[in-house]
This record gives C-alpha cells, sequence and structure tokens, in this order.
C-alpha cells in the first residue's frame, strides 16, 4: 500500500494559567512552514484480519520538519512524522469517514546533521552556544548553558489519529 498523509490541522498542548492555576489544553496552531509537511509515498502492509483494518508503515518518506505558531506568537519546531506506526482502523471498509489510529516511533527534531541557528549540531557545526568556550570547563557558571549545549537525540513514542476524507 502506498500512502499520502497531509494534516489539515496541528494542536499543541499548552500548559493555560487561569485563576492561579495551570491547566494543559490542546490549542489550535498556524502552520509557518511551507507545503513541505505532508508525507508521501509512505509504504507498508495493510492487513484485514478480525473485521477491522490495520496497517504498518514500513519505509517511505516518513517524517518531515515542522514549524507551527501558538495563538501568544510562540514558534513550535517539531519532527512530523509516522516512523513505525502501527494503525488499527474502526471499520472494516476503507471508505470516508473511515478513522484510524496507533503508536509510532517519534525522533528528536534535531537529527544529526541538523543545524540550530547558532550553528550548532549534533555531529556537524559549533560545540558550544557562546563564543567564549573557555566557560565550559565543568566550573562555576556552566549550569545556566547546559541546556544550550547539551546535544541529546531522544526517541520517543507518539500518537496520531487519521480519517480519510
Amino acid at each position: 500500500v502506498d500512502m499520502c498523509i497531509e494534516p489539515k490541522a496541528f494542536a499543541v498542548e499548552e500548559e493555560i494559567g487561569k485563576g492561579g492555576r495551570t491547566v494543559k489544553k490542546f490549542v489550535n496552531s498556524k502552520v509557518m512552514t511551507r507545503q513541505t509537511y505532508p508525507l508521501e509515498g509512505i509504504e507498508g502492509s495493510l492487513d484485514t484480519k478480525g473485521g477491522s483494518i490495520s496497517f504498518k508503515e514500513e519505509e517511505g518518506i516518513d517524517y518531515a520538519a515542522c514549524t507551527v505558531q501558538l495563538p501568544g506568537g510562540e514558534r513550535v519546531p517539531f519532527l512530523f512524522t509516522v516512523k513505525d506506526l502501527v494503525a488499527k482502523g474502526s471499520g472494516s471498509v476503507f471508505k470516508p469517514g473511515f478513522q484510524m489510529g496507533g503508536e509510532f516511533n517519534t525522533p528528536s527534531y534535531r537529527t544529526g546533521l541538523f543545524l540550530a541557528p547558532k550553528g550548532r549540531g549534533g555531529t556537524t557545526g559549533y560545540d558550544m552556544a557562546v563564543a567564549l568556550p573557555g566557560l565550559q570547563s565543568g566550573e562555576e557558571g556552566d549550569d545556566e548553558l547546559f541546556k544550550e549545549n547539551n546535544k541529546v537525540f531522544d526517541v520517543t513514542k507518539g500518537k496520531i489519529e487519521v480519517r480519510r476524507t
């Protein structure tokens, strides 16, 4: 099966403060990335055992770097992906209105060759976030720059829900 996924909307979980309380809520966002976020040529196996459709992603262009803007103006970069997706459907017929969802692996947005605006990357670019690398000695002052300089490549779990239109 060859599939294309083009999101119609992205929602970002945000902490919203009201009356001294903080509540987590998904808010709609505006896509800032040009038309490069659809995932195309996703290949995988489609199974109809047990009266429902299931899909297992195997290869294809299964990730795209995206940036969205929250209502307050904050921009959030992320890697839109369905890498290793295993999704199960709500019915046995793939027709308009059909829904399915499942879990997938989410690699870090900062892939090995990604360069931050300051020229830092996991495998390329500069090591430090500032022009004075002598301060990065494990001594006083390092804690405030640790988050900027700590290059971490995490793979986490994601969830997706899709509907055929």
